[in-house]
C-alpha cells in the first residue's frame, strides 16, 4: 500500500492536465526587447537613456564625480576631460605607511623577529616584504602593466616578481625588508611601460 501511495503522489505531479491548461500570462513590462536597428522607446532602459538628450550631453562634456572607500583615507575621481575618461587615486595616509616602513625595516636590521612575518622558502621565518598603498600599486599597474590589478599580476609569478622589482626600485620607501632589496625567488626582466615598443612582446626585457 504505501509503495502504491507514493507511486499515485508521482503520477499526479506528472499530471498531464497541468500541460495541457491554459498558458501562463506574459508581462510585457518585465522583458527587454531589444532587437537592434533603430533605438525606440520599447528597447530598454539602455537605449531610453540614450535618448535622453541632456545626459548625452552632459556625459559627452566634461564632468567629474569624487567618492571615498570605507576607510575614508582614498579619494577617487572619475571624470572626462578634454575627451577623454580618466580615473585618478589619492591617498591620505602615504606618509604615515612610509614611517611604518622605515621602522619595520631599522627593527628588523636589528635583529627584531616578526611573528607574523612568512615563512621562507628555506623553512626559516622571513620578514614582511612591503607595505605598498593601494594607489602606488594602481600607478604601476597602469605604468607597467596595461591596467592589470595586483590581483591578477600576483598569480603570475614572472610578473608578479617584476611587479616586486619595479617597487624594490621606483617605490624602496615601501620596502619593510632589511636592506630594503627584496629576496625575489627568481631574476626576471625589468618590464618595460605601457606603449614602449617592447610591452608585452615575448619576454618583454627592458633593463
Amino acid at each position: 500500500m504505501t509503495i502504491n501511495k507514493y507511486m499515485s503522489e508521482f503520477d499526479n505531479y506528472q499530471d498531464k492536465s497541468e500541460l495541457q491548461g491554459p498558458d501562463p500570462e506574459f508581462d510585457q513590462d518585465a522583458h527587454r526587447w531589444d532587437k537592434g536597428g533603430f533605438a525606440t522607446k520599447d528597447n530598454g532602459i539602455a537605449d531610453r537613456l540614450l535618448q535622453n538628450d541632456k545626459l548625452y550631453q552632459d556625459l559627452k562634456g566634461n564632468w567629474q564625480h569624487e567618492g571615498y572607500n570605507m576607510s575614508r583615507n582614498i579619494k577617487t575621481t572619475t571624470g572626462r576631460e578634454g575627451g577623454k575618461f580618466h580615473i585618478r587615486k589619492e591617498q591620505m595616509n602615504t606618509e604615515y605607511i612610509k614611517e611604518q616602513c622605515a621602522e619595520y625595516r631599522k627593527r628588523a636590521e636589528n635583529g627584531y623577529m616578526d611573528p607574523l612575518a612568512p615563512i621562507m622558502p628555506d623553512g626559516t621565518l622571513g620578514y614582511k616584504w612591503m607595505d605598498l598603498p593601494e594607489v602606488v600599486a594602481f600607478e604601476i599597474s597602469n605604468r607597467y602593466f596595461g591596467g592589470m590589478p595586483w590581483a591578477a599580476i600576483k598569480r603570475d609569478k614572472t610578473l608578479k616578481a617584476q611587479f616586486y622589482r619595479v617597487v624594490q626600485s621606483e617605490y624602496n620607501a615601501f620596502v619593510c625588508y632589511p636592506g630594503g632589496k627584496l629576496p625575489i625567488p627568481i631574476d626576471v626582466p625589468y618590464p618595460n611601460p605601457v606603449g614602449s615598443e617592447k610591452f608585452f612582446k615575448g619576454a618583454n626585457f627592458a633593463k
